[in-house]
């Protein structure tokens, strides 16, 4: 495996979510330095760097795409000039399927970590969302899609399952769980997705989903025995029942006025 790609995979295992910040010496040093030239070089080569081995995975700006955000990141928050992160890289965590790379030099990680800090440093001085940005709608239009085009009345009430829905759940949480109800932020798992299988003699087999593609479908049963059944286009008969079906059907009629009212109207369920 080539030095770049290896790299790259590293990267990725640093991106874990921060739960504390660099020192507050580091936090009022960094925003107020003006790079020097040789910084600036440096930093330069750094983001070239990172762009050209890890910038597909994590963004060009190191912000997060299909990779984490490092700018949360607790090695690149705990690092000095590259020491940290340079034999943390050097070393690896094989158990943790992340290989070492004896390559790197440390200039190599001076740059990088260079270029990662001004990503810390910008995203500490940006202002915080407000949540409640995003509740632009009118909640008694809101309320009338709730109880008519939306259908939402059928599964969900105001007085019942979401009785108080606008205090458990901030304004962009609840939007989102609208499109997407098995996401994050839940305060109850989801119902699962159950299936049955018939296969030509009639025998079935029916649990909760794993798995399913054109090829094959894998169910747990009710023992918690697992079950894959390759698939021939209709054979075994799949029947697949999702409770949240619904959510997904609504993705392509929902318009973002719909949406707008929709939060509207949930965020006033206190």
């Amino acid at each position: 495996m080539s030095t770049s790609i290896r790299l790259t995979i590293a990267l990725a295992v640093l991106g874990l979510v921060a739960t504390g910040g660099a020192s507050t010496a580091q936090q009022q040093e960094r925003p107020n330095a003006v790079p020097s030239r040789a910084d600036t070089e440096t930093i330069d080569r750094g983001r070239d760097m990172f762009r050209a081995n890890c910038g597909f995975c994590h963004g060009i700006d190191a912000r997060g795409a299909q990779g984490p955000d490092l700018a949360r990141s607790l090695a690149v928050l705990n690092d000095d000039q590259g020491k940290e992160l340079g034999a943390f890289l050097k070393s690896g965590v094989p158990e943790r399927g992340m290989p070492a790379f004896p390559m790197l030099t440390p200039e190599n990680a001076r740059d990088i970590s260079a270029f990662l800090h001004t990503v810390v440093d910008q995203a500490r001085r940006q202002r915080p969302m407000d949540p409640n940005a995003i509740v632009v709608g009118d909640p008694k239009a809101g309320e009338a899609y709730f109880n008519g085009a939306g259908r939402c009345n059928t599964c969900h009430s105001p007085t019942g399952d979401f009785k108080g829905i606008g205090a458990k759940y901030d304004p962009a949480t609840l939007q989102d769980r609208m499109v997407n109800p098995r996401g994050r932020g839940a305060k109850t798992p989801p119902p699962p997705i159950m299936v049955k299988v018939t296969l030509p003699n009639g025998r079935t087999s029916s649990g909760r989903l794993v798995g399913i593609t054109d090829f094959y479908v894998t169910l747990t049963d009710q023992t918690g025995v697992r079950q894959t059944f390759p698939r021939d286009n209709e054979v075994p008969k799949v029947e697949v029942n999702d409770p949240l079906q619904a959510h997904l059907d609504m993705l392509l009629k929902y318009t973002d006025a719909d949406m707008h009212n929709l939060t509207a109207f949930l965020v006033g369920l206190k």
